[in-house]
Parts: C-alpha cells; sequence; structure tokens
C-alpha cells in the first residue's frame, strides 16, 4: 500500500484525474482519496516512484507518506 499527500487535490474533479493517472500505470489498482486529509491511498503493484511520476504528469505534486 502507497500513501501520498497531495495538497494541489481539493475537489472531485481532481479525485478523478488522479485515479484516472494511477489506472494507466495499474488499471486494477484499488483507490482511497480523502479530500479532507488530502491523502490518497493506493494498492497495487507499481513502484511508488511511478505512481509519482504519473501523478506528476497529471499536474500533481506528491509527497509519500
Amino acid at each position: 500500500m502507497h500513501r501520498y499527500k497531495i495538497d494541489e487535490m481539493s475537489c472531485g474533479h481532481c479525485v478523478s484525474t488522479i485515479e484516472k493517472a494511477i489506472r494507466t500505470i495499474d488499471p486494477v489498482a484499488k483507490l482511497e482519496a480523502n479530500l479532507g486529509t488530502k491523502e490518497v491511498r493506493v494498492e497495487t503493484t507499481a513502484e511508488s516512484s511511478v505512481i509519482a511520476e504519473a501523478l506528476k504528469a497529471a499536474g500533481y505534486d506528491s509527497l509519500p507518506l
């Protein structure tokens, strides 16, 4: 399980964009986004750095937790 802090995540559209970016890496990844804490949890076999790169390409800086 990977966890990321994404300060720019502020609405449902942001969550949708983040989910789409992660699913391009791993279509079966399990995601949980919390707008209140601005955290995303991802259950995936992909490397954390690959997920972080996908988030960056989608326009979101992330901080692994």
